[in-house]
Order: structure tokens, then sequence, then C-alpha cells
């Protein structure tokens, strides 16, 4: 079976370098259920859909093998790893270890005119006006991660880039429990509660975890006939 590559998004390209963009690119495809468990991915297919050459493909290939998401097989090219759902929902709960600790840092220290930015940031996220929920949910986790140490928000930069870039087109519904999610956490900041903060974040992000394994099960992601 084959894949059909969709043409990317080329105004992305005033943001990253083109191997990142292939990187996101290829992530979004594979997390997303697009590119199943031991496919092999196209480089020449890729780099047509984003108007590149076959070298930052390569590039972003090499770096999706550090992640665990690819093999790269010398000669043979590269293939989608064999990932499980455990492994997805470890990812996301690794996620939630570190957003936790920032989250619980925000309690803390974060100043009243910040915690009021974040409270408004999710009354546009509850009451949905056709607003990009995406900008709005990456716009309340920078307020929190903005109490962090430096070393500690690359490393939340670097985990928030190795899961799906556009999380509420691709799983339906995610933003009505995602609203409830940052209650509880915007509660605990509020109160200044940073136990409960820590707690509500990694709730936020194991259930983040479970949502991602049903849609890829859903896509019959882990359906070995339905592998190419």
């Amino acid at each position: 079976m084959s894949v059909g590559y969709p043409t990317a998004d080329v105004g992305r390209r005033r943001r990253a370098s083109l191997a990142d963009e292939a990187v996101t690119y290829v992530r979004d495809l594979i997390l997303a259920g697009a590119l199943k468990p031991g496919a092999k991915i196209d480089q020449d297919a890729i780099g047509e859909a984003l108007g590149v050459s076959r070298s930052p493909v390569r590039e972003a290939l090499v770096i999706l093998g550090r992640e665990g998401l690819v093999e790269v097989t010398p000669r043979r090219g590269a293939s989608v790893a064999d990932l499980s759902p455990d492994d997805i929902i470890d990812h996301y709960e690794l996620f939630g270890v570190v957003a936790g600790r920032a989250a619980a840092m925000a309690a803390v220290s974060l100043k009243d005119d910040e915690i009021a930015e974040l409270a408004a940031i999710h009354e546009r996220f509850e009451h949905d006006r056709g607003e990009d929920l995406s900008a709005l949910n990456n716009a309340f986790h920078r307020v929190i991660n903005s109490a962090a140490p430096r070393r500690t928000r690359w490393l939340l930069q670097l985990l928030f880039r190795s899961v799906p870039s556009r999380y509420y087109e691709f799983i339906e519904g995610w933003d009505a429990q995602a609203v409830g999610h940052h209650a509880a956490i915007l509660e605990a900041i509020a109160a200044r509660d940073a136990d409960g903060a820590r707690r509500a974040m990694e709730e936020h992000l194991h259930q983040s975890g479970i949502a991602a394994v049903e849609l890829l099960q859903r896509r019959g992601y882990w359906d070995r006939e339905a592998a190419p």
C-alpha cells in the first residue's frame, strides 16, 4: 500500500531550517498514523512534498532515528520504528514529569499579572470562537514554562517538538478534554499549590498519551496487515 505524502506549507521555511521542517513533517506523519511501523519512508516523495532536495530529508531521518521513531539502515534506507502503545504513553509521561516540574515552579513564582494572562488565555480556549486552538494551547503552556530554568525550558521544547504539532486536528474532541485539564492546572497555580499544579500537569500529559494511542489504534497503526 503506497502512502500519499501531502504537500507541506512552504511558509514554514520562514521559521525553521529545511531539516527541521522535514523532521516535523515526517514525525507528524508517523505519530498521526499516516506512516505505520515497518513502513519504508520514501525520501524522494518527502522531498517532492516539501520542495527540497534529499539532503535535508536524510538529515531529518537521522534526527528521527535518534528519537527512536525511525530506523535507518545503511544502503537500505529508512523505515518507521516498531513503536508500541507503551512507547507512546511513556514518552508523554516523561514529558509530563518535566512539564509538571515547571508547573510546580509556576505556582510558586509566577506574578499575579502572569496568572491573569494565563487565565485570559484559558478563557479564550474554553470559549473557542474559531481561534487556533493549538496556538492558544502553546501560549498557555508557554506562560507556565516561563517559570522554569533555562535548561528545563530547553528540554520542554525538545519534548514538545516530539509530539504531533497539530494535535487538535488529529484527535477529535481533545479540545473539550483539554479545557478541563487546563482548568485544573490554572486553579492549582492560582492557589499557589505547587504539588497540585504538578499533579494536574502530569495527569494532563498522561491523558494526552492515552488519547494519542487511541487515535493510532483507530487508524490501524498496529494492524500489521495494514502496513505497506
